[in-house]
């Protein structure tokens, strides 16, 4: 059965060109790579001064790794950043085998660093990319401070109109399903980027997800075992959640996690409160 996350050349195509077009949104100099990989070909954005410490980006479900235009600019200034679009999403890595499991997560994030040469790591991860990362590190020592920026469930239990948003989207493709589900996304006084919204909506009419492994919510033992200090943000007006206190309740059950409430954003919180987020995120990793 194939796997491929575009069906046809054009199909593919007009995503790759919209893709293209929220990518300009960075503004700055940047390259482009494929790793190979035992899922397929990864594919990997890399900015920011060649000596600057590694800083690994896993982007949220379905939006790729263009999301990190309003934050890469101000990291590449003090890190050497890898924006990796996840194998089996929306994006332009190629999948072959679909990441099904969270020994897959692993396999892949260590095939990745190896390829890149990447021993230790600084890893921010948003939404599933966010669950993604926390994953890894829970059972890897390879990186130094880990960020979560509104990891899906993880810490708490998914408010229950996620999916009622999330599956018309993807099952009908219709615009105005995936307008509903990107809105919602977003605090109410957000003004969401329009480049980045028809890659989001071409994402869903032409993509097919192939990514299989489901998000979970990690008990008590699993929380307190982690070892990497990490820096936990959610938006005052996240909707994914069934509880923004709940996740910060159970997220302090562990000293090593740092927790940040963000005024003024939701579920996207990188874009809408981008300055915040930034300074939160580039003091934390390159504080002692």
């Amino acid at each position: 059965m194939s796997k491929k996350t575009f069906k046809t050349d054009v199909a593919k195509q007009i995503y790759f060109k919209q893709y293209d077009r929220s990518l300009k949104l960075w503004g700055i100099e940047l390259e482009t790579d494929y790793i190979e990989t035992s899922f397929g070909k990864t594919h990997v954005i890399v900015c920011g001064p060649v000596s600057a410490p590694p800083l690994v980006l896993i982007h949220g479900m379905t939006v790729s790794s263009t999301m990190w235009f309003a934050n890469a600019p101000t990291w590449s200034k003090h890190f050497r950043i890898y924006a990796i679009d996840i194998v089996g999403d929306f994006g332009k890595s190629e999948c072959t085998k679909s990441i099904s499991t969270s020994e897959d997560i692993n396999t892949w994030l260590d095939e990745l660093l190896d390829s890149l040469g990447l021993d230790k790591v600084f890893l921010a991860g948003h939404s599933m990319g966010g669950w993604m990362s926390l994953q890894y590190c829970l059972n890897s020592n390879r990186v130094k401070k880990l960020v979560l920026l509104a990891p899906v469930m993880s810490f708490d239990r998914l408010n229950w109109k996620f999916p009622l948003k999330l599956f018309p989207a993807m099952w009908f493709k219709k615009t105005y399903f995936i307008k509903k589900l990107y809105k919602w996304l977003f605090a109410k006084n957000s003004v969401p980027d329009q480049v980045l919204f028809n890659q989001f909506v071409v994402g869903y009419k032409f993509g097919v997800m192939q990514l299989r492994v489901p998000p979970r919510t990690y008990n008590d033992e699993e929380i307190r075992n982690l070892k990497t200090p990490t820096l936990l943000l959610i938006g005052n007006e996240e909707v994914v959640y069934s509880s923004v206190d709940k996740a910060f309740e159970r997220a302090s059950t562990n000293p090593i996690i740092t927790t940040k409430l963000v005024v003024g954003a939701s579920h996207c919180l990188s874009a809408e409160q981008k300055d915040e987020v930034n300074k939160l995120v580039t003091d934390y990793l390159i504080a002692n």
